[in-house]
């Protein structure tokens, strides 16, 4: 009798989710399976059409799709699943023209996360896991159709503060997510630049959220895509796409922003702010402020004409909103009596960038308007 020796199969191990890619293009759809398939369920699709019909026969937890497709866009697309799948995570990938489908998606039926091509697998896996780990909180705490809350959408479209020690050597940023923090920032790198920008919309007239979102968008697309390396033009250019998008409505208000590019090389730094100054540190202490225009930048009517502003030997730099700059903290000896924000700070300024974020949330608890950048150069 002859023995036969039978290896045991290897069993597909369970996958918690799944996930729908919606791409016309074959070879995109091919690399994202390959990419994502140890990780989820994977599904994909070449049209809207097909993506609709895979919803009605599969549980998906997550759809990602193309925005650029023929018959369907991503936007028409997500518009439709909407009102049938209202607990799934919606997500768009999207080139540098889409930006008014994105607008619109914001504001008809919400956006968990935009996505500018191409993408990263391991970035695009956090962003995955983040989105799924929130709905699956979000599915206990309530079991109605779910609803985008618009300081979280509004937050969604901040850059991941993660990325900051990938772009400066090390960083924080505090941000207060609710309807009233009307402040923004968008950071970014490319060649041997480093740039981020600081921004408060509370003067403007636009929805805040569009706005905010608008802003992170055109930024990217300025650096990006238009390739402008220079703080002056970053703002004008800004400036003009927020007239053009918005302006035909009347009066559009002003915003207040301050934007820096760090030489990597020389760690020369280039700054243009307007109503909006930044703070720098050297490694051995002290706090020094950089003003910029007094004036705020006024979108009806923005010639471009603002100054840019070079110096070096600089450790750390900070961009405040004005909020916590003038806030006073109270002392917990009642006999003295309590710093202001930047008192406070230049007592922090030799400890590590972790200490300084963890001090300033604890003693700035009771703001709900908190924004500030934290960007170690050197």
């Amino acid at each position: 009798m002859e023995l036969v020796l039978q290896r045991p199969q290897r069993k597909e191990s369970v996958k918690k989710y799944s996930i729908l890619y919606v791409d016309d293009e074959p070879v995109n759809l091919r690399i994202f399976q390959h990419a994502f398939k140890r990780d989820y369920n994977v599904f994909t699709a070449l049209n809207g059409f097909d993506a609709l019909e895979i919803l009605n026969n599969k549980k998906v937890d997550l759809i990602i799709t193309d925005q650029q497709m023929p018959r369907m866009s991503g936007v028409d697309l997500l518009a439709k699943i909407v009102p049938k799948h209202p607990s799934i995570v919606r997500m768009i990938m999207t080139g540098f023209s889409d930006i008014g489908a994105i607008i619109r998606a914001v504001n008809e039926f919400g956006l968990d996360k935009y996505l500018v091509k191409p993408w990263d697998r391991d970035q695009l896996k956090v962003e995955f896991d983040k989105a799924l780990e929130k709905k699956d909180q979000e599915d206990k705490s309530k079991s109605s159709k779910d609803v985008v809350d618009a300081a979280d959408l509004a937050y969604s479209f901040l850059p991941d503060e993660g990325n900051l020690k990938k772009i400066f050597k090390d960083g924080f940023a505090i941000y207060d997510k609710n309807k009233s923090n009307k402040h923004g920032y968008w950071f970014g790198s490319t060649g041997d630049k480093s740039i981020a920008a600081f921004y408060n919309g509370a003067n403007s007239k636009m929805n805040a959220i569009a706005l905010n979102s608008y802003i992170n968008m055109s930024l990217t697309e300025i650096v990006y895509k238009d390739g402008v390396f220079k703080a002056t033009e970053i703002i004008k250019n800004l400036a003009s796409k927020i007239k053009s998008r918005f302006g035909a409505h009347g009066d559009i208000g002003s915003i207040d922003i301050a934007v820096v590019l760090v030489d990597n090389k020389t760690k020369k730094i280039a700054y243009s702010g307007a109503n909006q100054d930044i703070y720098c540190s050297q490694d051995s202490g002290g706090l020094k402020s950089v003003k910029g225009a007094s004036e705020a930048i006024d979108l009806n009517d923005f010639d471009g004409n603002i100054e840019q502003k070079a110096f070096e030997n600089v450790s750390t730099i900070y961009m405040i909103s004005k909020e916590m700059v003038n806030q006073i903290i109270p002392s917990d000896d009642p006999k003295v009596e309590g710093k202001n924000f930047l008192q406070m700070l230049k007592g922090y300024s030799k400890e590590s960038l972790k200490n300084q974020a963890t001090q300033i949330d604890e003693k700035l608890s009771g703001d709900n308007t908190k924004c500030m950048l934290a960007l170690k150069i050197v």
